[in-house]
Order: structure tokens, then C-alpha cells, then sequence
């Protein structure tokens, strides 16, 4: 067709060919200008459910105007030939742009932004691209995206729809069951043939992003099936193994868009951009966080918080397993650290077997948002998943054989089941209990019931199966038991007080008999040490214990040695490992091989919709905060429109305050000290909260606008509530905690309700 005429426009020269067309430049006679036109092969025409593709695509791109989106001029027949005139892009495809080695990360941020910016626009549009693949996205010499060809776009209905508003797609849909698309680039649920949405996009956005980063494509067979089966059963090889600089953050970012479930990935290609903008601006800033593998960057992981309202607050966390060797540290010789996982999700509760040949850990790689066992080969190789009940299966630990693994489940109210180490039936052992341990002779499992409740005890029970029997530690309060090397000893965390306070580590013969003191505690409180169920003990090996403690804003491994004849720990534990996460637990092998599960993780803020007459559950939970920020203590106005939270993104605990519409968050607050518990008032004007800086807690109201704060009281503790007209702060203080409330415009107070025994929590 060179040098042909279609209408008034002007064929110069071929630019590409793709499923539904030939693209060439061609120069629009009528307005002087070079345009690309898009025509569909003459067998083609023929086909009629091909040519309405053909004719979707063009409507559905008109519909948009965004900088980032091939603008459409004309759609048009001349000569017997369908076609459509869209703006001439000079540059090149992006699948021309990455080389073998992925693009810098500078290059890759900055496109990507751009084409998640894109999605988002056509995605409020109600469009769905359905083939978004590196050949479908121009980069112009400035840097400028433009994602091309909608020809498999299908315009989608809105979620929000009642018989007033129902309305038709545009076009007939696609029939369920037929696959469109690139099979390289497709979604799960696409591959499938399935109904489809916005997050099929994300999924291909996602496989766009891992090609850019590792010059590899996430999901590659031999021919179209092995790729298609790839897709449903597959994960990609981790981008930190293939691009060991790219940013944790990002690996992120890419692994939860990969998701094989919808559900999982982000929900919309607004929060998609958001989380890339963020990282573009911290890596621009130099403030990014350094890459997947290594060392990572010191966190502090709050306790979690309780829900409010319809706002959830939960931990997520990304774990790394390790493998030691030698355990005993000599001078000039380094401690050899090997990682053993690397999932996007949670995997945690490491655990050896005794001839250092198998590891055994829970993790929710299975995607059915719950913890598994799952055991694998220390020399490597696949792992192997050793349950698959829908309840958390957790804490698992090797017989002394290394043939079974005992593992605490929280199915059926909860109890302790044994399952083969390399795969069959579960069984349950013990109902109730927490952290099992095999005896070294294999033939007893000992384990606590009551953590966190008053009476706790220590029982043992037949590995064989058989009632349980008390172990008699003559203490009110005994968690946690671990086995002495010899089998004749436990040592647990125990008190004398019925509820544990001032706990310590006692050793007791199994058996029967008097439990004795170990001091540990007075140590740790000397050496520095967290004090509580942070310092509980891991393992038990020769004199010496693994345990985990905070010092500082870490939680690492320390090793304490204690005495066989006076049960007696040393004045200097020594710290075994020194990364700057979350080390709770450890285990150790026969030939001192030591395994552990290195958490990073933060705090954020989650939605989830509830119908607000009944009260039943409307969907999954959605993420709400982005980043590796702790986002935590929310407070809704009463019309859902604003948000106040603390959140330590700047470094500090400050107030931030988010419109619920717009998505926008800004920090009310930037001091030196550490705002705490924000209450918005139910109309959403003023907020209130407390300053903890020198000891003292100060409550502050500032308006929801912004502006300056005022001081509303000194030393009066954090406020929990604001009375409904907004007049008046209900606030906590004193021990036993006791509650108070305060006139915002005279300053009088007045006690409201105290306990001269009993603190009070969570008033109203």
C-alpha cells in the first residue's frame, strides 16, 4: 500500500504488524501532519467478530485523553479497507528499548509511572486494555509513553449498579471461555478464559515491570501451552536473583501484582501508581531502601493494632531464611549466612532437621491467604507442601529422625498434629497447645496451653498419640517449653504470679520435681536485653541456649551459656546474629548448623466494606497505605470523607490526615517528639492528639485543615474519644489506667470512670 491514497491520507511507509492490523505512517493531507493508521487486512473484514474488535478499539481509545494514551483521530472505510488514524509517535516500542539485561532502574521508574498512569485513566473509563505487552507501549526520545492498540479492550461495567442505573456494555462481550490477548503478558484468569477486569491489566503491568528489571520475561515455555501453564501454576524466578541491585520495595511492588489471585494484587492502577511514585521519588531522593538481597534496612515493627470501625490495621511481612555455619563464633573465621527462600509473602517458624538435611517452615506461598507447612532439602531443590488445611498450620518442628514434623494448627479450635516430613496424613496428637517440641529420644512431645491467660501449664503427650499429662513445674505460669539436650530437663519461660508477670527461665525434670531459677531475666535486664516473651528460648544446645531479644530496634539471636549444676545463666549472652530485622525463633542442627527466618515488615492501614444495615462483610480486605511506613491508630469522621492516622514515613510518629475520596495524604503534624493516639471529631473538623516527648504526655487539637495546634492540657495523658457534638475529649490516665474527660473551650474536667484495682481500656 506505499504510496497509496486512503481517503485524504497519504501511505509513506510500513510500521509494524500485529494480530489485528497493519500499522503504517502515513500524512493526513487535509491538516498537513504525519498520522499512524491502523488497517485491518482484507480477509479480515470478512470475519465479524474480528472487525468489531477492530471497531471497539477505536471508540474506546477515543473515549480517552491522557498524555500517556495513543490519541485516535478518525475511524473511517476507503477503498474496501477499514481503518483508524491515531496520532504518529517517533520512537521506539519498549520490548526495543529493554536489552538483555532489563533497563536501569531510573529509565524503568519512570516509564512505568507513566504507563500505570495510563491504566488508571482508562480503567475509570471503564476500559480494560486485555493485551498490554512491551510491543503495545512507545517511548518517544523525551522519555514519553504512549500505550497503544485497544483493539482487545472491552469496555466494562461499573461495580456500583442498581436497577435505576444498569446499563449494557457498548459492545457484546467476549464469550467466556475464548482466549484473547498475548499469552506471554496474559493473567491467570485470562489464560483461563475467564471474566475479567482492571486487574488482569495489573497482572500484565506486572510482567511488563519484571521484563524491565531483569531483561527476562516472568512466564516463558517452550511453545504456547508450556507458557500458559507456567502462568496458572508457576511462580517467576524471584527479580533479586536475576537483578540482585533492584530495591526490595520494588521487588515488592512487582511480586503482588503477579498475584496468581486478583484479590491479592493491588485493586486499582491508581494505588499501583501511587506505590511506584513513591519509589521513583525515594529513589531520586536517594532515600530508597537497598536491594532485595543483603542486609536490610533497620524497621521497628509495632505491636499490631485493633481494628476500628471498618478500618483494619495488619502486618505484612516478607521473610528470609538463613543458614549458619559453624554456631560456635572463632576469631578471624566469618559466619557463613546462605538464604535458603525468597517469597514475596510471609514465611517464618524456621525449623532444622537434626542431621541438617531438611528445613521445615509456614509460609502463605500457597496463595490461599493462610500459613502452611512446607519442608525442602537444605542441598536444594523444590519444596514440598506438607498441608493444605484452609486454617494457619504453623511452628513446626523435626522428630529426632527427621521422618515426621510436629506443627501446631490453629483448625478445630486448635491443637498439635504430626505429619510425615516428606508427605501424608495429618494427625492430631493433642488438642489446645502451642510450640511443640519432640524429646530427643523421639518419644514424648511437650508443649504449653494458656499463653496469655491466667494458669498457664506445660504438658507432654505420647508421640504415638494418648492423653496428655501435666507437667508438674509447681510455678502458676509455664510457657514454652525446649528439651535438655539429654531429654531429662525442660526449661520454659515461667512465674510465680498467675498471670506472668516478672517472668523468667526455669529448668524442671519432666518427670517431677522442683523448678529452679535460672536469673536469666536479671541478666538480660542488666545486659540491656527486652524482657518477656521476646527473650523466650529457641533451642537448647550443649550449655548453651538460642534465644531471640530486642535491643534497641532489632530483635536478633543471642546465645546464653547456662550451667548443668546449678541451672544458673551466664553474666554475657552473646549476640549470634546482627541484621537489623525481626529474629524470633531459631533452630539448630546436630553438627551446629543454626536456621532462622529474618522478618521485615510495617504496619498499614486496610478497608474492608461492610453493609450498613446488616453488617455483613462486603468483599476481601484492601490495602489502603502503600510503603515500608508503619500507618497505624486510624480515627473516620462520621461521613467516611476523612481519615487521621500515625505514620512514621517522615522518620517521626506524625499526624497525617487523608480525604477518603481523593486519595491525598498530608501530615498535620512534624514535631520532634512522637504524636500518639489522633481522634477526628465525627464532623470532621478538628483532631486531637497526644505528644509524648520527655516523659510526659500532652494532648493537642489542631484543625483537620491544618494550621497550628493548640495546647489543650499538659500531663494528661492520650485522648481516646470526642464527644459526639465535639465539645468535649475523653482521655486516659494514671495507674490503674482511669478515664477523664476535658471541656475543649473552658478546660474543666472531670472524672468519668475509675477501678482502684483493674485498669480500664477502649472507652467511648
Amino acid at each position: 500500500m506505499i504510496g497509496q491514497t486512503l481517503g485524504h491520507y497519504r501511505i509513506e511507509s510500513k510500521l509494524g504488524e500485529g494480530g489485528m492490523g497493519v500499522v503504517y505512517k502515513a500524512f493526513d493531507t487535509h491538516l498537513d501532519r504525519p498520522v499512524a493508521i491502523k488497517v485491518l487486512p482484507p480477509e479480515a473484514v470478512a470475519n465479524a467478530e474480528r472487525k468489531r474488535r477492530f471497531v471497539q478499539e477505536a471508540k474506546a481509545a477515543s473515549a480517552l485523553n491522557h498524555p500517556n494514551i495513543i490519541t485516535v483521530h478518525d475511524i473511517a472505510m476507503a477503498d474496501g479497507a477499514d481503518f483508524i488514524v491515531m496520532e504518529y509517535v517517533a520512537g521506539k516500542t519498549l520490548d526495543a528499548c529493554i536489552a538483555h539485561k532489563g533497563l536501569p532502574l531510573a529509565e524503568t521508574l519512570k516509564y512505568v509511572v507513566q504507563i500505570a498512569d495510563a491504566l488508571a485513566k482508562a480503567h475509570a473509563a471503564g476500559i480494560v486494555h486485555r493485551d498490554l505487552k512491551p510491543a503495545n507501549i512507545m517511548v518517544t526520545e523525551g522519555g514519553l509513553v504512549k500505550v497503544l492498540d485497544f483493539g482487545l479492550a472491552k469496555l466494562t461495567e461499573r461495580d456500583e449498579q442498581d436497577d435505576r442505573t444498569l446499563t449494557l456494555d457498548r459492545a457484546p462481550r467476549t464469550e467466556e471461555g475464548m482466549i484473547v490477548g498475548t499469552v506471554a503478558y496474559m493473567s491467570p484468569e485470562q489464560a483461563q478464559g475467564k471474566k475479567i477486569g482492571a486487574r488482569s491489566d495489573i497482572f500484565s503491568l506486572g510482567s511488563v515491570l519484571y521484563e524491565m528489571l531483569t531483561g527476562q520475561r516472568a512466564f516463558q515455555g517452550e511453545n504456547r501451552i508450556s507458557t500458559l501453564a507456567a502462568i496458572l501454576n508457576q511462580e517467576p524466578q524471584p527479580v533479586s536473583q536475576i537483578a540482585p541491585t533492584v530495591p526490595r520495595d520494588l521487588e515488592k511492588v512487582v511480586s503482588r501484582c503477579l498475584r496468581k489471585d486478583p484479590d491479592r494484587r493491588f485493586q486499582t492502577a491508581a494505588d499501583l501508581k501511587v506505590a511506584l511514585q513513591e519509589i521513583k521519588e525515594e529513589s531520586e531522593s536517594g532515600q530508597l531502601a537497598g536491594p532485595a538481597v543483603g542486609t536490610p534496612p533497620r524497621r521497628r515493627v509495632s505491636a499490631p493494632a485493633i481494628a476500628a470501625a471498618a478500618l483494619l490495621v495488619a502486618v505484612a511481612a516478607g521473610a528470609t531464611w538463613w543458614l549458619m555455619r559453624p554456631r560456635t563464633h572463632e576469631p578471624g573465621k566469618e559466619l557463613v549466612l546462605t538464604r535458603m527462600t525468597s517469597d514475596s509473602g510471609l514465611t517464618t517458624d524456621a525449623a532444622i532437621s537434626p542431621d541438617g538435611k531438611l528445613l521445615a517452615y509456614a509460609s502463605d506461598r500457597g496463595n490461599e491467604d493462610n500459613l502452611d507447612i512446607w519442608v525442602q532439602q537444605v542441598a536444594g531443590g523444590q519444596a514440598i507442601r506438607l498441608t493444605h488445611d484452609l486454617a494457619d498450620d504453623h511452628l513446626p518442628t523435626f522428630s529426632p529422625d527427621g521422618s515426621k514434623v510436629v506443627f501446631r494448627s490453629e483448625r478445630a479450635g486448635g491443637g498439635i498434629y504430626i505429619v510425615p516430613a516428606l508427605g501424608g496424613d495429618e494427625r492430631l496428637i493433642a488438642k489446645g497447645g502451642d510450640r511443640p517440641r519432640f524429646s530427643p529420644d523421639g518419644n514424648w512431645i511437650a508443649y504449653s496451653i494458656g499463653y496469655g491467660l491466667r494458669a498457664a501449664r506445660i504438658y507432654i503427650v505420647s508421640s504415638a498419640g494418648g492423653e496428655p499429662r501435666e507437667i508438674k513445674t509447681q510455678l502458676p505460669w509455664a510457657i514454652f517449653p525446649i528439651w535438655s539436650p539429654d531429654g531429662r530437663y525442660l526449661l520454659f519461660w515461667g512465674s510465680t504470679n498467675p498471670i506472668g508477670l516478672g517472668a523468667d527461665w526455669w529448668v524442671a525434670p519432666w518427670e517431677g520435681g522442683q523448678a529452679v531459677q535460672t536469673g536469666a531475666a536479671a541478666v538480660f535486664d542488666r545486659r540491656g536485653l527486652t524482657r518477656g516473651p521476646a527473650t523466650m528460648a529457641s533451642d537448647w544446645s550443649g550449655d548453651h541456649i538460642i534465644f531471640s531479644a530486642s535491643l534497641g530496634d532489632s530483635t536478633n539471636l543471642w546465645r546464653a551459656s547456662i550451667s548443668p549444676k546449678t541451672w544458673q545463666v551466664s553474666e554475657s549472652p552473646q549476640r549470634v546474629t546482627t541484621g537489623s530485622g525481626q529474629e524470633p525463633t531459631a533452630s539448630v542442627a546436630v553438627d551446629g548448623r543454626l536456621v532462622f527466618a529474618d522478618l521485615n515488615g510495617a504496619l498499614g492501614l486496610w478497608t474492608l466494606r461492610i453493609d450498613a444495615n446488616g453488617g455483613k462483610v462486603l468483599g476481601k480486605p484492601e490495602p489502603l497505605t502503600q510503603g515500608r511506613a508503619d500507618n497505624l491508630r486510624p480515627s473516620l469522621s462520621s461521613d467516611g470523607k476523612k481519615l487521621v492516622f500515625i505514620s512514621n514515613r517522615a522518620g517521626n510518629p506524625d499526624v497525617w490526615i487523608r480525604d477518603m475520596k481523593t486519595g491525598k495524604e498530608t501530615a498535620l503534624t512534624a514535631t520532634a517528639g512522637a504524636e500518639w493516639n489522633p481522634f477526628i471529631t465525627a464532623d470532621g473538623s478538628k483532631v486531637a492528639y497526644a505528644l509524648l516527648t520527655q516523659g510526659k504526655s500532652v494532648i493537642y487539637t489542631i484543625n483537620a485543615s491544618g494550621g497550628v495546634a493548640e495546647k489543650l492540657c499538659d500531663d494528661c495523658g492520650r485522648p481516646m474519644d470526642w464527644s459526639p457534638d465535639g465539645r468535649g475529649i475523653l482521655y486516659w490516665w494514671g495507674q490503674p489506667v482511669r478515664y477523664s474527660a476535658i471541656d475543649v473551650a473552658s478546660r474543666q474536667r472531670v472524672d468519668v470512670i475509675h477501678h482502684p484495682k483493674y485498669n480500664l481500656h477502649r472507652a467511648r
